[in-house]
């Protein structure tokens, strides 16, 4: 028997090897098709995937043998990865001195013919063989000989497919932990920096009141400006955690009463509500599948703009529902300023403000907030408006049961108390 000599880029070749992961990794069905159709097309009881490791041979699929892997030494595969762009072929192993005496062919599995295609990365270093072995003296034709190598081709190409697949994996895997530390570091600061700038708050407040009736004009300023910063930093600290929290939230899934979140966004935002004159109407709505928490802020964002975003008059607000076509479609609608159709997409980034800070209190969160909540809930939310004339956001929510009493697309729908 005459032992292959290893190749001689075998450091780089083994390195290769080592890189696709592969080795000794349970059965994959994208292997086991093409021996099987190596096996057919060549018409062999055998066709293995056979990738040579430093001391052996291992099998990633085996079709027609049950060992999984041979000692490298007696490997007829080590023979043909040091021809990468030939088929070896070895027509009787019995007539042939290098392998007449192998125990591979005098004993099981008794391979008498061979036919391997190298498997070569696109550097031209073989991996190994895709391999098709018989028990009797074989030839392979032409075409024959052209599918066993197309076939080792797209062996490759499996390799190449799965690194790719356990790369993304790991990038996956490290974004998670990076977004886990993100919501820690989130959480930390803003718990961290609440208190402080509640004292800033408190301290700002106790100070105006122990400077007495008369305070000098400056220093009056100057109070007001720091608690007023203190405060919009606080706000700030808030939309920026619930942001997060909305984005990457484990969501409970359960049978929500819409009509129920209406109601908890008007008491939560009674205050506001009674301070101007606010009018709130809304249909019938009912019931969804979806994370109760997250609708209700969803709505509690986009009524507490309904009623932010008014010029002069009362605010009032609609929340709608109505059934066009398969879909239902709920919304906020508002007799508000209204925004410009160049200005519709800008609105749902975050921090990107219309108005001044003077003008219309807020970070610019919120509609950030709503949107992430209704595509995590597989729906889309959208807005339709005209300046001086309102706005309608729009959204939809899978998981509406059927045969709702909803009004259908474009027919009035009937006011009630939210």
């Amino acid at each position: 028997m005459l032992e292959a000599t290893l190749p001689t880029c075998e450091a780089e070749r083994l390195a290769q090897l080592l890189s696709f992961q592969v080795l000794d990794t349970e059965p994959e069905q994208s292997f086991d098709d093409l021996t099987h159709m190596a096996s057919v097309i060549c018409a062999t009881p055998i066709a293995l995937v056979s990738l040579v490791d430093s001391e052996r041979q291992w099998f990633k699929s085996h079709r027609g043998l049950d060992a999984t892997e041979t000692p490298r030494r007696v490997a007829f595969c080590s023979h043909a990865i040091l021809r990468p762009h030939e088929v070896f072929m070895v027509p009787d192993a019995r007539q042939d001195p290098r392998f007449a005496d192998n125990p591979l062919v005098t004993g099981p599995p008794h391979v008498i013919f061979y036919a391997g295609a190298p498997i070569v990365t696109p550097e031209g270093l073989a991996l190994g063989t895709l391999c098709v072995i018989d028990h009797r003296p074989r030839q392979l034709d032409t075409q024959q000989l052209m599918m066993l190598r197309t076939l080792a081709d797209q062996v490759m190409a499996q390799l190449e497919l799965r690194r790719k697949c356990l790369e993304l994996q790991d990038l996956s895997g490290k974004l998670v932990e990076a977004n886990i530390e993100l919501q820690d570091f989130t959480s930390f600061a803003a718990h961290d920096l609440h208190e402080p700038l509640n004292n800033l708050v408190s301290l700002g407040e106790l100070m105006r009141h122990d400077l007495g009736d008369n305070p000098g004009p400056r220093m009056l300023e100057n109070l007001s400006m720091m608690v007023s910063s203190a405060r919009r930093m606080k706000q700030l600290i808030s939309d920026l955690l619930e942001l997060s929290r909305t984005s990457s939230r484990e969501l409970d899934f359960e049978r929500v009463e819409l009509d129920g979140c209406v109601a908890t966004v008007r008491q939560r935002l009674s205050s506001r509500i009674e301070k101007t004159g606010a009018v709130i109407t809304c249909d019938p709505l009912p019931a969804v599948q979806g994370d109760e928490t997250l609708l209700t802020q969803m709505l509690q964002n986009l009524v507490a703009n309904a009623l932010k975003f008014v010029a002069d008059g009362t605010p009032r607000v609609h929340v709608t529902c109505e059934r066009d076509g398969a879909r239902t479609i709920f919304g906020v609608r508002d007799n508000g300023i209204g925004i410009a159709a160049d200005q519709v997409e800008r609105i749902f980034k975050p921090f990107r403000r219309l108005h001044g800070r003077g003008e219309y209190e807020g970070s610019g969160i919120g509609l950030t907030v709503a949107r992430k909540a209704v595509l995590r809930h597989g729906g889309e939310l959208w807005v339709e408006s005209e300046p001086d004339r309102g706005s309608h956001f729009r959204f939809t929510l899978p998981g509406v049961p059927g045969g709702s009493p909803l009004p259908t697309a474009g027919q009035a729908a009937r006011p009630s108390p939210a």
